[in-house]
C-alpha cells in the first residue's frame, strides 16, 4: 500500500514559507527566493494527495514567480499568502476550486428508472420558480431537497438528470472531500460555491455523503472545521428557503444514513424523498436501459432476470449487466490479448465479435457482483426509521 506523505509535504511547505517570510523581512532576498521555490516544490507534491489540485498548482506557480521577483531585488506587491486548512490563496484561487466542481451531466430523465414522483416534484419546483406569477400573488417553491435511501439507488443520477433536464449548471460536491483538511477550504468554499451558483443560475448544487457533515450535534469526533462548515451551509440553506431570490439554485443533498442527520439540519429541507431499491417495474426498466438500448440481444427471459435481480440496487444491476457483457466479449474474442501485443493498428482494424447474451454470461455477472449490498437488516432499519417519524 502506498505511504501517504501528504502531511509531511504540507508541514515542509509551511516550514519553507516561514523561512521565506523571515528571510524577506530581514532583507535576505536570495535566501527568501530559495525558500519560496522549496515551498512551491512541496506544495506541488502535496497536491498529488488532494482531490482538487488546480488551486494548489496555481499557487505553486505564483510562488515561483514571487521567488524570481525577490531574487531580482523587486519587492513583492503583496505578502505571500500561505495555504492553510481554513483558507488557501486568494479569491481567484477559491473561485477556481468552485468552478472545478462543475460537471457536465449526460444523464437524462429517461435514464432514470422509476422515481416518477420525485421527478415530478423537482420539475414542479423549477416551474414554480421560473414561471411568471400573477400580480399580488406570492408562490413559494421548494429549493432544498433531501434524498435518502440505500446506496446505489440512483440519488446521484437523479441529481445529475435534474441539472440536465433543467438545463442548469451542475455542481457536484462530495462533502467528505470538503471536510478533509487536504481539500484546503472548508467553510469559505461553501460560501463561494453558492455565490458562483447564483451567478450561473439556474443551478443545481448536489451534496453527496451529506451525513458526513450533518451528524447530530455534540457527537464525539465532531471537529471545529466541521461545525464551521455546517454553520455556513445552514445559513445558505436558510437563504434559499426564505429569500425572494429570482435566481433558481436547487440544493439536492443525498444520504444513505438519514438517522444520523441532526434534526435542525433536516428542518432546512423543504422536501425529504425516499429513494428505495428498485421494484419489479424499475428493475425491468434498468435492464432494458443496460441491455437492449445498448444494442445487446438477450437469450434469457427478461422476466427471469427481473426476478433474479430482486434486492439489488440500480447500480448493482448495471454492474451485473456490464459483467455479463464482458464475459460474452471474452468468450467470443479470445485472441484479444495477443492482438494487443501486435500494436495499435492491429487492434484498430479488428471488429469485436458479439452474440446474444446467454445464461452463463448472467451467471458470471451475478457471481462477480455477489450478494446485494443492502441487507434485510438495512431495509428493516429504513422501515423503522420511517415508521418512527423519519
Amino acid at each position: 500500500m502506498p505511504v501517504d506523505l501528504s502531511a509531511s509535504y504540507y508541514d515542509q511547505y509551511q516550514h519553507a514559507m516561514r523561512q521565506a517570510e523571515k528571510a524577506l523581512a530581514n532583507g535576505y532576498g536570495a535566501r527568501a527566493a530559495s525558500a519560496y521555490r522549496r515551498a512551491a516544490d512541496y506544495l506541488e507534491k502535496y497536491a498529488g494527495y488532494v482531490t482538487n489540485t488546480s488551486a494548489l498548482k496555481m499557487r505553486a506557480t505564483q510562488l515561483r514567480q514571487l521567488a524570481d521577483r525577490v531574487a531580482e531585488g523587486v519587492p513583492p506587491s503583496a505578502p505571500a499568502q500561505p495555504v492553510t486548512e481554513e483558507g488557501a490563496g486568494d479569491a481567484d484561487g477559491l473561485r477556481q476550486q468552485v468552478v472545478a466542481l462543475i460537471q457536465r451531466a449526460e444523464v437524462t430523465w429517461d435514464d432514470i428508472a422509476g422515481l416518477e414522483a420525485t421527478k415530478r416534484e423537482i420539475k414542479t419546483a423549477y416551474a414554480l420558480t421560473m414561471a411568471r406569477k400573477p400580480a399580488g400573488v406570492r408562490i413559494d417553491a421548494p429549493r432544498t431537497l433531501l434524498l435518502y435511501g440505500p446506496p446505489g439507488t440512483g440519488k446521484t443520477l437523479l441529481a445529475a438528470a435534474t441539472s440536465n433536464g433543467l438545463d442548469a449548471t451542475f455542481f457536484s460536491v462530495r462533502v467528505s472531500d470538503v471536510l478533509s483538511k487536504y481539500f484546503g477550504e472548508s467553510s469559505r468554499l461553501v460560501g463561494a460555491l453558492y455565490a458562483e451558483a447564483r451567478e450561473r443560475t439556474p443551478a443545481v448544487v448536489f451534496l453527496d455523503e451529506f451525513d458526513a457533515i450533518s451528524r447530530a450535534r455534540g457527537e464525539s469526533g465532531e471537529s471545529g472545521a466541521e461545525r464551521r462548515l455546517l454553520a455556513t451551509l445552514l445559513s445558505e440553506l436558510d437563504g434559499l428557503n426564505t429569500k425572494s431570490d429570482p435566481a433558481f439554485v436547487l440544493t439536492v443533498a443525498a444520504t444513505n444514513r438519514p438517522w444520523d442527520l441532526d434534526s435542525a439540519v433536516r428542518s432546512r429541507f423543504a422536501r425529504e424523498v425516499h429513494v428505495p431499491l428498485p421494484d419489479d417495474a424499475a428493475r425491468r426498466r434498468i435492464l432494458e436501459i443496460q441491455l437492449p438500448q445498448k444494442g445487446h440481444q438477450v437469450d434469457v427471459s427478461l422476466d427471469d432476470l427481473v426476478e433474479r435481480s430482486a434486492g439489488y440496487s440500480g447500480r448493482e444491476i448495471a454492474q451485473i449487466c456490464e459483467q455479463a457483457v464482458a464475459h460474452m466479449i471474452q468468450r467470443l474474442n479470445q485472441d484479444l490479448e495477443a492482438l494487443v501485443d501486435q500494436g495499435r493498428d492491429a487492434v484498430s482494424a479488428y471488429e469485436l465479435a458479439v452474440a446474444p447474451l446467454l445464461e452463463e454470461d448472467f451467471t458470471v455477472g451475478l457471481a462477480a457482483v455477489g450478494a446485494p449490498e443492502t441487507t434485510a437488516a438495512d431495509l428493516a432499519r429504513f422501515a423503522r426509521w420511517c415508521e418512527e417519524g423519519g
